[in-house]
């Protein structure tokens, strides 16, 4: 894609993906969010919003365009089918966005942020260059993600148990982004662009 390096950003809750991808913004880079875009798409992205009308009914959007949100929920709702019947419409449609997103950036360095990475096999679907994978150790990740949602000790541990074990993201990525409160993850993120500068 034009010589661009793409870098995918990925761990699991409270591990602190979303600051990295803040410092990489303050930097001046672009960081694509997934999930985000992938909300917006829903409402904008023609061929997207055919398949779910397709898939769950004409009610999946009002008349104005807007999703019906409760609709869908309760469409994918303990249905394991639907949600990847979904997600096969949504993970392409992210890709061909992010892929578009790419080639338009000013930068030859191009991030994005997928929390589910590995676990939906985005990352097949986009091939990233570099993977880095934000880890950090189970009591800071469970006491930041209490703090931030409001959440229960208990709510936090089930978030993070149906999520893919924080070892083997860790295993799968190419480069560890180490978020503990002691080592300097400005230090790190500095050592790794300089390294594919």
């Amino acid at each position: 894609m034009n010589n661009k390096i793409l870098i995918a950003i990925t761990g699991g809750i409270g591990c602190g993906k979303s600051m990295v991808s803040q410092l990489l913004k303050v930097m001046g880079f672009t960081v694509y969010d997934c999930d985000a875009n992938a909300k917006q798409l829903m409402l904008t992205d023609k061929e997207l919003m055919e398949g779910l009308t397709d898939l769950f009914g004409k009610e999946t959007y009002f008349a104005d365009g807007t999703l019906n949100k409760k609709h869908l929920a309760a469409s994918i709702f303990g249905n394991a089918d639907a949600l990847q019947q979904m997600n096969a419409l949504v993970h392409p449609a992210v890709a061909r966005d992010l892929k578009a997103q790419m080639l338009n950036d000013k930068h030859r360095i191009f991030f994005f942020e997928s929390a589910i990475l590995f676990e939906s096999h985005f990352d097949h679907l986009v091939s990233p260059d570099i993977t880095i994978c934000v880890t950090s150790p189970l009591e800071l990740r469970i006491a930041r993600a209490t703090a931030r949602d409001h959440s229960t000790r208990e709510q936090v541990m089930g978030r993070i148990e149906s999520q893919m074990p924080q070892e083997e993201k860790d295993r799968r990525a190419d480069y560890l982004v180490i978020n503990d409160e002691k080592n300097s993850v400005i230090h790190q993120i500095d050592k790794l662009l300089n390294s594919i500068s």
